[in-house]
Order: C-alpha cells, then sequence, then structure tokens
C-alpha cells in the first residue's frame, strides 16, 4: 500500500525492535504497519512528550498498555525513532534532539553522553598537546572544531597518543567524523580532502529536516519507506542494517552511471557484496525499466549463490522485483548455458578430477625436467586461465608473475607437453570449466548464444579465471551499466594470478575501492593482517582500510592433545550460547580437518551444528556451523573458533623444491588463514596442538 505522507525508519528504532523480546516484537509487527499507513487514526493515542526533555517535535504513539513508540512529527514527515516498554521509552527519550551536522547531516544527538562518559568530555587543561597522533600529523584543535567537533573533545582528542585510546575516544562522534579522524590520524587524507568528503553539496546545517533526510550522511541512519509492504519486510527481518542504511560511497557506487565495465576492491568485511544487491535493485528499479531486461548476480560458487540469494529474496520481494533478478555460481551457470543450447554432447563430460589424471598421466610418460606443479600451475594460470589453444598463442603470451622465465625453445617444449594433454583430453571427452566458458565465448561471439542478460555483477571475481570473466562479460546486451566486478586480491585462495590483465575488459578510469570496514574490529583486522609473513598483501586498494569497531584481542591457545583441544572447544561454545542473544548460527567452527569428527563431538554434546560442505549455508535454525577453510569464504559470524591451526600447512603440502613455487604455497597458505579469521565480526579464537601426537 502507497503512503500518502512520508515515513522514515531510523536505525535506533530497528536496533530497538530487534531487542525486544519475542512476544513484544510482535506487537510491534502488528501495530506499526497500521501506524504507518495513518499515523492519526487506529487507536494510537499520539501524546506530545511536554514533561520530557527532548526535541519538541517527539511524540509518543501507544502500541499496547505498555509498549510507546517514540516518533519525530514534522509537517507530514514521520520519523520513527525508538520503540520499547513504557518507561524505558521515556526514559530513551529523554535529553536527545534532532539536529543537523555543520555539514548539514541529519542525526539524533544524545546529550546524555556527557554524563554518561565524564572520562571523554570532563574539562581538560588545552596545555600539552604535543607528541599525540593527530598533533604529529599537523593539525591543532581548531581544524578539527571546523569539522563540527565539540571544542572539549576537540581538545581531548588532541592528546592522545595511541591508537586504541584514540578509538575509544571517538565512538560518539557520527560515524562520518569517525572516519575523518581516523583518515586524519593515518594520513591518508589531509584536512581538505576530509571537509570535502564531509560535504554534500546543496546541503548546509540551516536545511530543514526533509532536506536534510537527502544528504548523503543521513543515508546511514535514515531510510524512507516506499510502501507499508516495504516497512513489514523491515521489521520482519533479522538485524541486518546493510538491507536499507548504505554509506556515501556504497551509495555512489549503486546509483552511478558507467559508460562501461567498472571494477569495485575492498578488503573484508568493506560491503562489496551490499554493493553488489543494491545495484542489482537498483539497475533494475531505475535503469533498465523493461519488464524484459534482467540482471544477473553471479559468484565464485554454488555455495555463496545460495547465501546471496537467501539475503537479497525478501528485498526484491518487497520491491517486486523478484523475477528480474538472478543469482548464480558461475560454473553452475555456465555448465546450464552450454546444456541449454546444445554445446555439450553426450561423448564430452565436465569432469576436473580426470583432467588432472590425464597431466599426471602426460608427466610420468614425457618425465621432463620441470617439477609436476610446474605442469599443473602452468596449466590451470596459463594455459586454461588464458584460453591458450595454439602454439602462435603461448609463444607470446605473458607469463608475468609465475616465477621463471620461459625463452622460446624451452617454451616449444612445455607446449609439446600441454599438446598431448590437450589430444588425450579430447579423445577421452573430458573437459574443466575453463574449456567450457571457451566454448561459451565462441558460441556467443559466433551468434549460436544470445546475449542474456542487460547488466552482470560478478562478487568474488579474485578466485575467477580471466576467461570465465571474458565469459560472463560477453553475455551482457547493456550498451552502459552493463558489468561490475567486485573484487579482493587478498582473498585469493584459488587462483595465483590476477584475471584484470587477460579478461580483455577496460576498467581504466573505472577502479573504485571500498575502504571502511563495517564487520571486523580493528583487533582481529590487525591480527589477520599479520598473517602475510613470508608474502606481501596487496596494499595498493587497502590504503585508507579501517575499522570503527573495537573488540577483544583473538584469543589464542595451545594444548597438547586433541582431546584437550576438544574439551576446550565444547566449553567454549556453550559459554558463548549462555550469553544473552547469543545463538548457535552466530558460531562457525574452521578446520583444516576432523570436520565430522568436531561434528560427532557437538552431536554427544547436544549442541545442535551443521556442517558447511558442497552447497550448505547458515541458517538461523541449523545451529553451530562447521566449515573448511576454503568452504567459509563470502560468509559471517560473529565468532570464529579457528581449531587445527597448527595443520593448515598441510593443505598444501609439496615435495618441490622451487622457490618460485614453494613461495606460492606459502602465499595461498596465507591467504586463506587470512580469509578465514576475517570471517569474524566480534570475537576470534584460534587452537592448535604444539606437537603431533599419537591417538
Amino acid at each position: 500500500m502507497k503512503i500518502n505522507h512520508q515515513v522514515i525508519i531510523s536505525d535506533t528504532f530497528l536496533d530497538a525492535v530487534w531487542n525486544l523480546d519475542r512476544k513484544s516484537q510482535r506487537k510491534v509487527r502488528q501495530s506499526i504497519k497500521r501506524f504507518a499507513e495513518d499515523p492519526r487514526g487506529n487507536g494510537f493515542q499520539v501524546h506530545d512528550l511536554d514533561r520530557t526533555n527532548c526535541d519538541p517535535s517527539f511524540r509518543s504513539a501507544r502500541i499496547d498498555q505498555d509498549l510507546r513508540l517514540i516518533f519525530s512529527q514534522n509537517g507530514n514527515n514521520y520519523i520513527l525513532l525508538y520503540v520499547d516498554h513504557h518507561d524505558q521509552a521515556y526514559k530513551w527519550a529523554e535529553g536527545r534532539f534532532l539536529e543537523k551536522s555543520k555539514f548539514g547531516s541529519l542525526y539524533i544527538n544524545n546529550t546524555n553522553i556527557v554524563q554518561q562518559r565524564p572520562s571523554i568530555y570532563d574539562s581538560y587543561a588545552y596545555e600539552q598537546e604535543t607528541g599525540s597522533i593527530l598533533s604529529n600529523r599537523g593539525l591543532k584543535a581548531k581544524d578539527l572544531i571546523k569539522l563540527g567537533i565539540h571544542e572539549t573533545i576537540a581538545h581531548r582528542l588532541m592528546k592522545i597518543d595511541d591508537e586504541d585510546e584514540l578509538i575509544f575516544a571517538i565512538e560518539d562522534l557520527l560515524p562520518e567524523l569517525q572516519e575523518a579522524i581516523l583518515d586524519l590520524a593515518t594520513g591518508s587524507k589531509s584536512l581538505t580532502e576530509v571537509y570535502a568528503e564531509l560535504t554534500d553539496e546543496g546541503h548546509t546545517e540551516d536545511d530543514s529536516i526533509e532536506q536534510a533526510l537527502t544528504h548523503k550522511d543521513s543515508k546511514r541512519r535514515f531510510y524512507i519507506l516506499e510502501d507499508s509492504e516495504e516497512l513489514q519486510e523491515l521489521i520482519d527481518g533479522s538485524n541486518e542494517k546493510w538491507k536499507w542504511f548504505l554509506h556515501p560511497k556504497q551509495e555512489f557506487l549503486v546509483r552511478s552511471n558507467y559508460n562501461g565495465p567498472v571494477l569495485v576492491e575492498g578488503g573484508p568485511g568493506t560491503g562489496k557484496t551490499v554493493v553488489a544487491i543494491h545495484r542489482a535493485v537498483h539497475l533494475v528499479k531505475n535503469v533498465f525499466q523493461d519488464e524484459q531486461d534482467k540482471v544477473l548476480i553471479c559468484t565464485f560458487s554454488r555455495k555463496l549463490a545460495r547465501y546471496l540469494e537467501k539475503k537479497i529474496e525478501k528485498i526484491t520481494k518487497s520491491k517486486k522485483i523478484e523475477h528480474r533478478i538472478d543469482v548464480k555460481g558461475v560454473d553452475a551457470y555456465l555448465r546450464s548455458l552450454a546444456i541449454n543450447y546444445g554445446l555439450l554432447s553426450n561423448k564430452v563430460e565436465i569432469n576436473v578430477e580426470k583432467v588432472r589424471g590425464i597431466i599426471r598421466q602426460v608427466y610420468q610418460e614425457m618425465n621432463p625436467t620441470e617439477p609436476l606443479s610446474f605442469y599443473q600451475k602452468e596449466y590451470e594460470e596459463i594455459i586454461q586461465g588464458k584460453a591458450i589453444r595454439t602454439w602462435d598463442e603461448y609463444r607470446s603470451v605473458s607469463r608475468e608473475g609465475l616465477g621463471k622465465a620461459l625463452q622460446a625453445s624451452a617454451r616449444e617444449k612445455v607446449w609439446t607437453f600441454f599438446e598431448r594433454v590437450m589430444k588425450l583430453k579430447n579423445e577421452q571427452g573430458y573437459i574443466d570449466f575453463e574449456d567450457l566458458a571457451y566454448m561459451i565465448i565462441k558460441a556467443v561471439t559466433s551468434g549460436a548464444i544470445p546475449k542474456q542478460y542487460a547488466s552482470i555483477i560478478i562478487d568474488e571475481a579474485q578466485d575467477l579465471t580471466a576467461v570465465k570473466i571474458r565469459a560472463l562479460s560477453l553475455l551482457s546486451y547493456g550498451e552502459s551499466n552493463n558489468l561490475m566486478i567486485l573484487s579482493d586480491q587478498n582473498q585469493r585462495i584459488f587462483r595465483l594470478m590476477s584475471w584484470k590483465r587477460d579478461a580483455g575488459i577496460h576498467i581504466v578510469g573505472r577502479t573504485y575501492y571500498l575502504s571502511l570496514n563495517y564487520r571486523t574490529t580493528k583487533q582481529i583486522r590487525e591480527y589477520a593482517d599479520l598473517q602475510f609473513i613470508d608474502t606481501s598483501m596487496e596494499k595498493h586498494h587497502i590504503r585508507e582500510y579501517k575499522s570503527l569497531l573495537s573488540g577483544p584481542e583473538p584469543t589464542i591457545r595451545e594444548f597438547n592433545t586433541n582431546r584437550l583441544q576438544y574439551d576446550y572447544l565444547v566449553k567454549l561454545i556453550k559459554e558463548l550460547l549462555a550469553r544473552p542473544g547469543f545463538h548457535p548460527h552466530d558460531i562457525c567452527i574452521i578446520t583444516p580437518t576432523d570436520e565430522q569428527r568436531i561434528a560427532g563431538i557437538l552431536d554427544y554434546e547436544e549442541i545442535p551444528h551443521v556442517v558447511l560442505k558442497r552447497d550448505t549455508i547458515p541458517g538461523e535454525r541449523r545451529g553451530v556451523c562447521i566449515s573448511t577453510l576454503h568452504g567459509c569464504k563470502g560468509l559471517e559470524f560473529r565468532v570464529v573458533i579457528m581449531t587445527h591451526f597448527d595443520k593448515i600447512n598441510l593443505l598444501y603440502s609439496s615435495s618441490d623444491h622451487d622457490d618460485y613455487y614453494e613461495n606460492q604455497r606459502k602465499q595461498q597458505i596465507e591467504c586463506l588463514n587470512y580469509v578465514s579469521m576475517t570471517r569474524a565480526r566480534e570475537e576470534l579464537f584460534i587452537t592448535y596442538v604444539e606437537d603431533d601426537e599419537v591417538e
């Protein structure tokens, strides 16, 4: 039902709904839709808050005998702010005011913080502001005051010489000001750049409430409803604010028009997938408005596709566009496309293991001087990854990034090896998914397969080969806004090389970076960064990478036996589940080995659990998740427990003594550790056994 007035949801209101007990949540859900449709009717008994020290626009509405809704009424705008039991609702309103920042964004100012955090807001003498983090960057208190930070707080911040203390001190500031302070503290942005980033052209602090709601930073905390059905989805869903509140950088990427393919890079937790989802919704609602135009979100695996599909299905349903966005795993999609258009005969079988067996067979037959791993990687990264099919192509292809150089004579010998591999593959009828992608490219280029989608969005692209990305890109018929690729090179756990040079996709001038980590605490992020010991992190896209969240340091526990490790695991999980508001699906055990044994232990302890094998995904009723390091890719949990950390090296054990391939092995292990650790939002536990034991 279309709403004739404007109803706005605040993030504080959603938090309040999700913090209520289930019975109270049901009552709120039953009432709030009626309120949104007619705030003045339906017996809500609306009252001014005359006897409360709060914003004069604040009102209360009766949900039932006990529950009260706090909202702000400004003309025809109704901003839902909070809901709780009677006394708690009025207590929340006390001392809160709806205000505009110096740059014109709307926010709720909680004046009670001054009493709640005296260590930050007490008066300080203003001398000795040298030698601090900010003063070392050439900043003064007046520079912070210019950003809209209160004078007392500005002088306090100028004295801090510890990064953790700085994060603690700014946590009550507006998120955009927190980001500004961290950018200044790290030197990643100048004062002029920060000021420009906070400015939204056409907005000032003199704006009306209605104008302020459209400020780019207001959209971090206020969402303007389109209809009452959308409200129902908003309060029925779990606490996933990403569905409604976007960071200005995300909003820009979602709503911009691009004349060609665009690349979005960012570290873990920066919201790349959020951008992918909202971009798809924006395109079908506002850009490709023909009902026949569809958008594809394609991701690395079928598991991730299912995970994404679950996340967006209610959004698309509430916006009545569910039939226009498809979510698919890359390999599954290419296979179905090939089958539908008759590219696969009965004599051809997609079998990756058989292809690997052929490579081993040819190696035994030819007994070349290079180790087997050389041919395996050359096949994966060059022959298949770049769709090399002839000697002329192999002779001229760039192998940069693959270690030792090969002169023409050496390349010719290597090519003889792969000619034999291709001949046997053809004779035996086995292909892999890179072969399939190559077939798709030829079929689309010749017109045998028509282009399928108005726009294609590729998530987790860092682990895809150039030939797969090329195949997907050709399936979009849009002339603009046709392709968005999202990637993080530090999360490569299957590929050694980047696809950028060889996919034939031109992204110069259309590459963007996300830098704010919404998911992982500073402590977990910094520990994960330390995993790159023997190899280097890709840093070009994370220069401004930062976390506003803070939490406990990761817990590392060493044990003498596996039994003690498992005893600790059970005890830890039970302690976590005893916490208020904690659920089994909030926890993931990530292990390189023994998934079934861990499942058996949890079964014995009557702890609900699910092993995330194949395309199984986490769910509210499925219990504690158990995953391999590869299987956790793209997922997130409140708590991650990494067990058998000492056994991760065995995943890539090798007898090779070649320095280059040994370095690549270490890089994949370090990327695996990095990916696994950054699945944790709040807490990370790591356990291992000191020495191998005989059981």
